[in-house]
């Protein structure tokens, strides 16, 4: 016998939450100049169309209740503060340093099992992709100004 399904008014909530927060921040993005209101309405408008999509979602087909399966408390605090630290070392040691660093520290908490040369090349492989990518987004494309700090 399947458990009844349910709607997550908590959920519901927070999507109506992040609608109103996205619409808000657009409209807020009028202020800036045209060049930079580019950042701040394509993720205001993101945040908007994924918290509708969700609200949507959730509404037409509500989740099946589900027991409670428990993480590890230890690395939730170490995500949590590996997280913080990233924020508030990002402006005096840069970006790129201080994400490299927050990458592969938070590869280290969420792996599970042993580590292969093949792995831990695939990490660095990934851990420059991703914050190189990240880097060119924001400073080329976006034209969003990247804290250099004392190491860049």
């Amino acid at each position: 016998m399947s458990a009844p399904a349910y709607r997550n008014r908590a959920s519901l909530v927070a999507c109506v939450l992040f609608i109103v927060i996205g619409v808000a921040a657009f409209m807020a993005a009028d202020d800036f100049s045209m060049l930079g209101a580019v950042f701040p309405k394509t993720v205001s408008a993101l945040i908007v169309f994924f918290s509708s999509l969700w609200l949507v979602l959730s509404w037409i087909k509500p989740r099946d209740v589900t027991r409670h399966v428990d993480g590890s408390v230890v690395r939730q605090v170490a995500v949590g503060l590996i997280m913080l630290a990233w924020a508030f070392l990002l402006e005096p040691v840069g970006f790129l340093v201080c994400s490299v660093v927050a990458f592969v520290l938070l590869l280290a908490v969420a792996h599970y099992g042993s580590c292969s040369r093949k792995l831990l090349l695939l990490y660095g492989v990934a851990t420059v992709v991703v914050t190189g990518s990240l880097y060119v987004l924001f400073t080329t494309i976006l034209q969003v100004p990247l804290p250099t700090g004392m190491l860049l």
